[in-house]
């Protein structure tokens, strides 16, 4: 008699283990820590800001500084010459001559060839003592006053046309160096009296010194029949260039 064995159990596939490792979650970064990181990022944007600058300044200043060369060496009387310290003196016309702020000797000077009004485009402070000077000179004062860098109004341009017919004697324009502000002027004069057009009217004011950009684009985009101001991005754009003359110029 046979026995039958037993069927064989398959065996049972061995299971993986699903034991899960804990970790402890990352630990945020110190405040200290946090503060530096971003104390070191804002310092690199502020470093690579100023270096950007640094280089559109330079070929904007080189640039302007090339084109004063060239034109006061294509104009008439250059930049113009010293006389009884004021710098920058030219005559525009029989009308008008224009250049720097003069002082007691170039009141004197002025009052002698025959002037018979000072124009004044400075809006800095100034003494009572500084504005008396013209007129104990015997010469007659009016005041436009621009801020350094910038371009006078239509109504200034108005006003400024009326004072040279009005005035008995030629009249004499000035701002502080006898550059920006005073050749904008000047330009505008020569644009609206039909002697010059913007391109000659640019490289004389170009002639004497290099203005700002806004000044520059101010005589450029004038005619015959008007002088407007630059639009603002021209003028943001100006004076952001322009910052580091002015605050020089601040501290003297």
């Amino acid at each position: 008699m046979q026995s039958s064995a037993a069927p064989a159990t398959p065996a049972t596939p061995a299971i993986p283990s699903q034991t899960t490792v804990l970790r402890p979650a990352p630990k945020p970064p110190a405040p200290r820590a946090r503060a530096r990181r971003i104390a070191k990022r804002t310092a690199k944007v502020l470093v690579l800001s100023a270096l950007g600058y640094a280089v559109v300044w330079l070929f904007a200043f080189l640039g302007m500084l090339g084109v004063h060369a060239w034109a006061s060496a294509h104009t008439a009387g250059g930049s113009g010459e010293t006389v009884a310290g004021m710098k920058h003196f030219k005559q525009v016309d029989d009308r008008v001559y224009r250049g720097s702020a003069p002082g007691n000797a170039g009141y004197q000077e002025l009052a002698a060839m025959g002037v018979g009004t000072v124009v004044d485009l400075r809006a800095e402070h100034m003494s009572a003592e500084d504005i008396a000077r013209p007129t104990q000179a015997g010469l007659d004062l009016v005041r436009l006053p621009i801020r350094d860098g910038q371009t006078p109004t239509p109504a200034q341009v108005d006003e400024f046309l009326r004072t040279v017919q009005a005035s008995d004697g030629p009249v004499y324009v000035h701002c502080g160096a006898g550059v920006g502000r005073t050749g904008s002027m000047s330009a505008a004069y020569m644009m609206r009296t039909g002697e010059a057009g913007s391109a000659e009217a640019a490289k004389q004011t170009l002639a004497v010194g290099p203005p700002s950009v806004e000044q520059v684009y101010y005589v450029l985009s004038g005619d015959s029949d008007s002088n407007e101001q630059p639009p603002i991005i021209i003028q943001i754009i100006s004076r952001i260039l322009d910052a580091p003359r002015r605050m020089k110029a601040t501290m003297l």
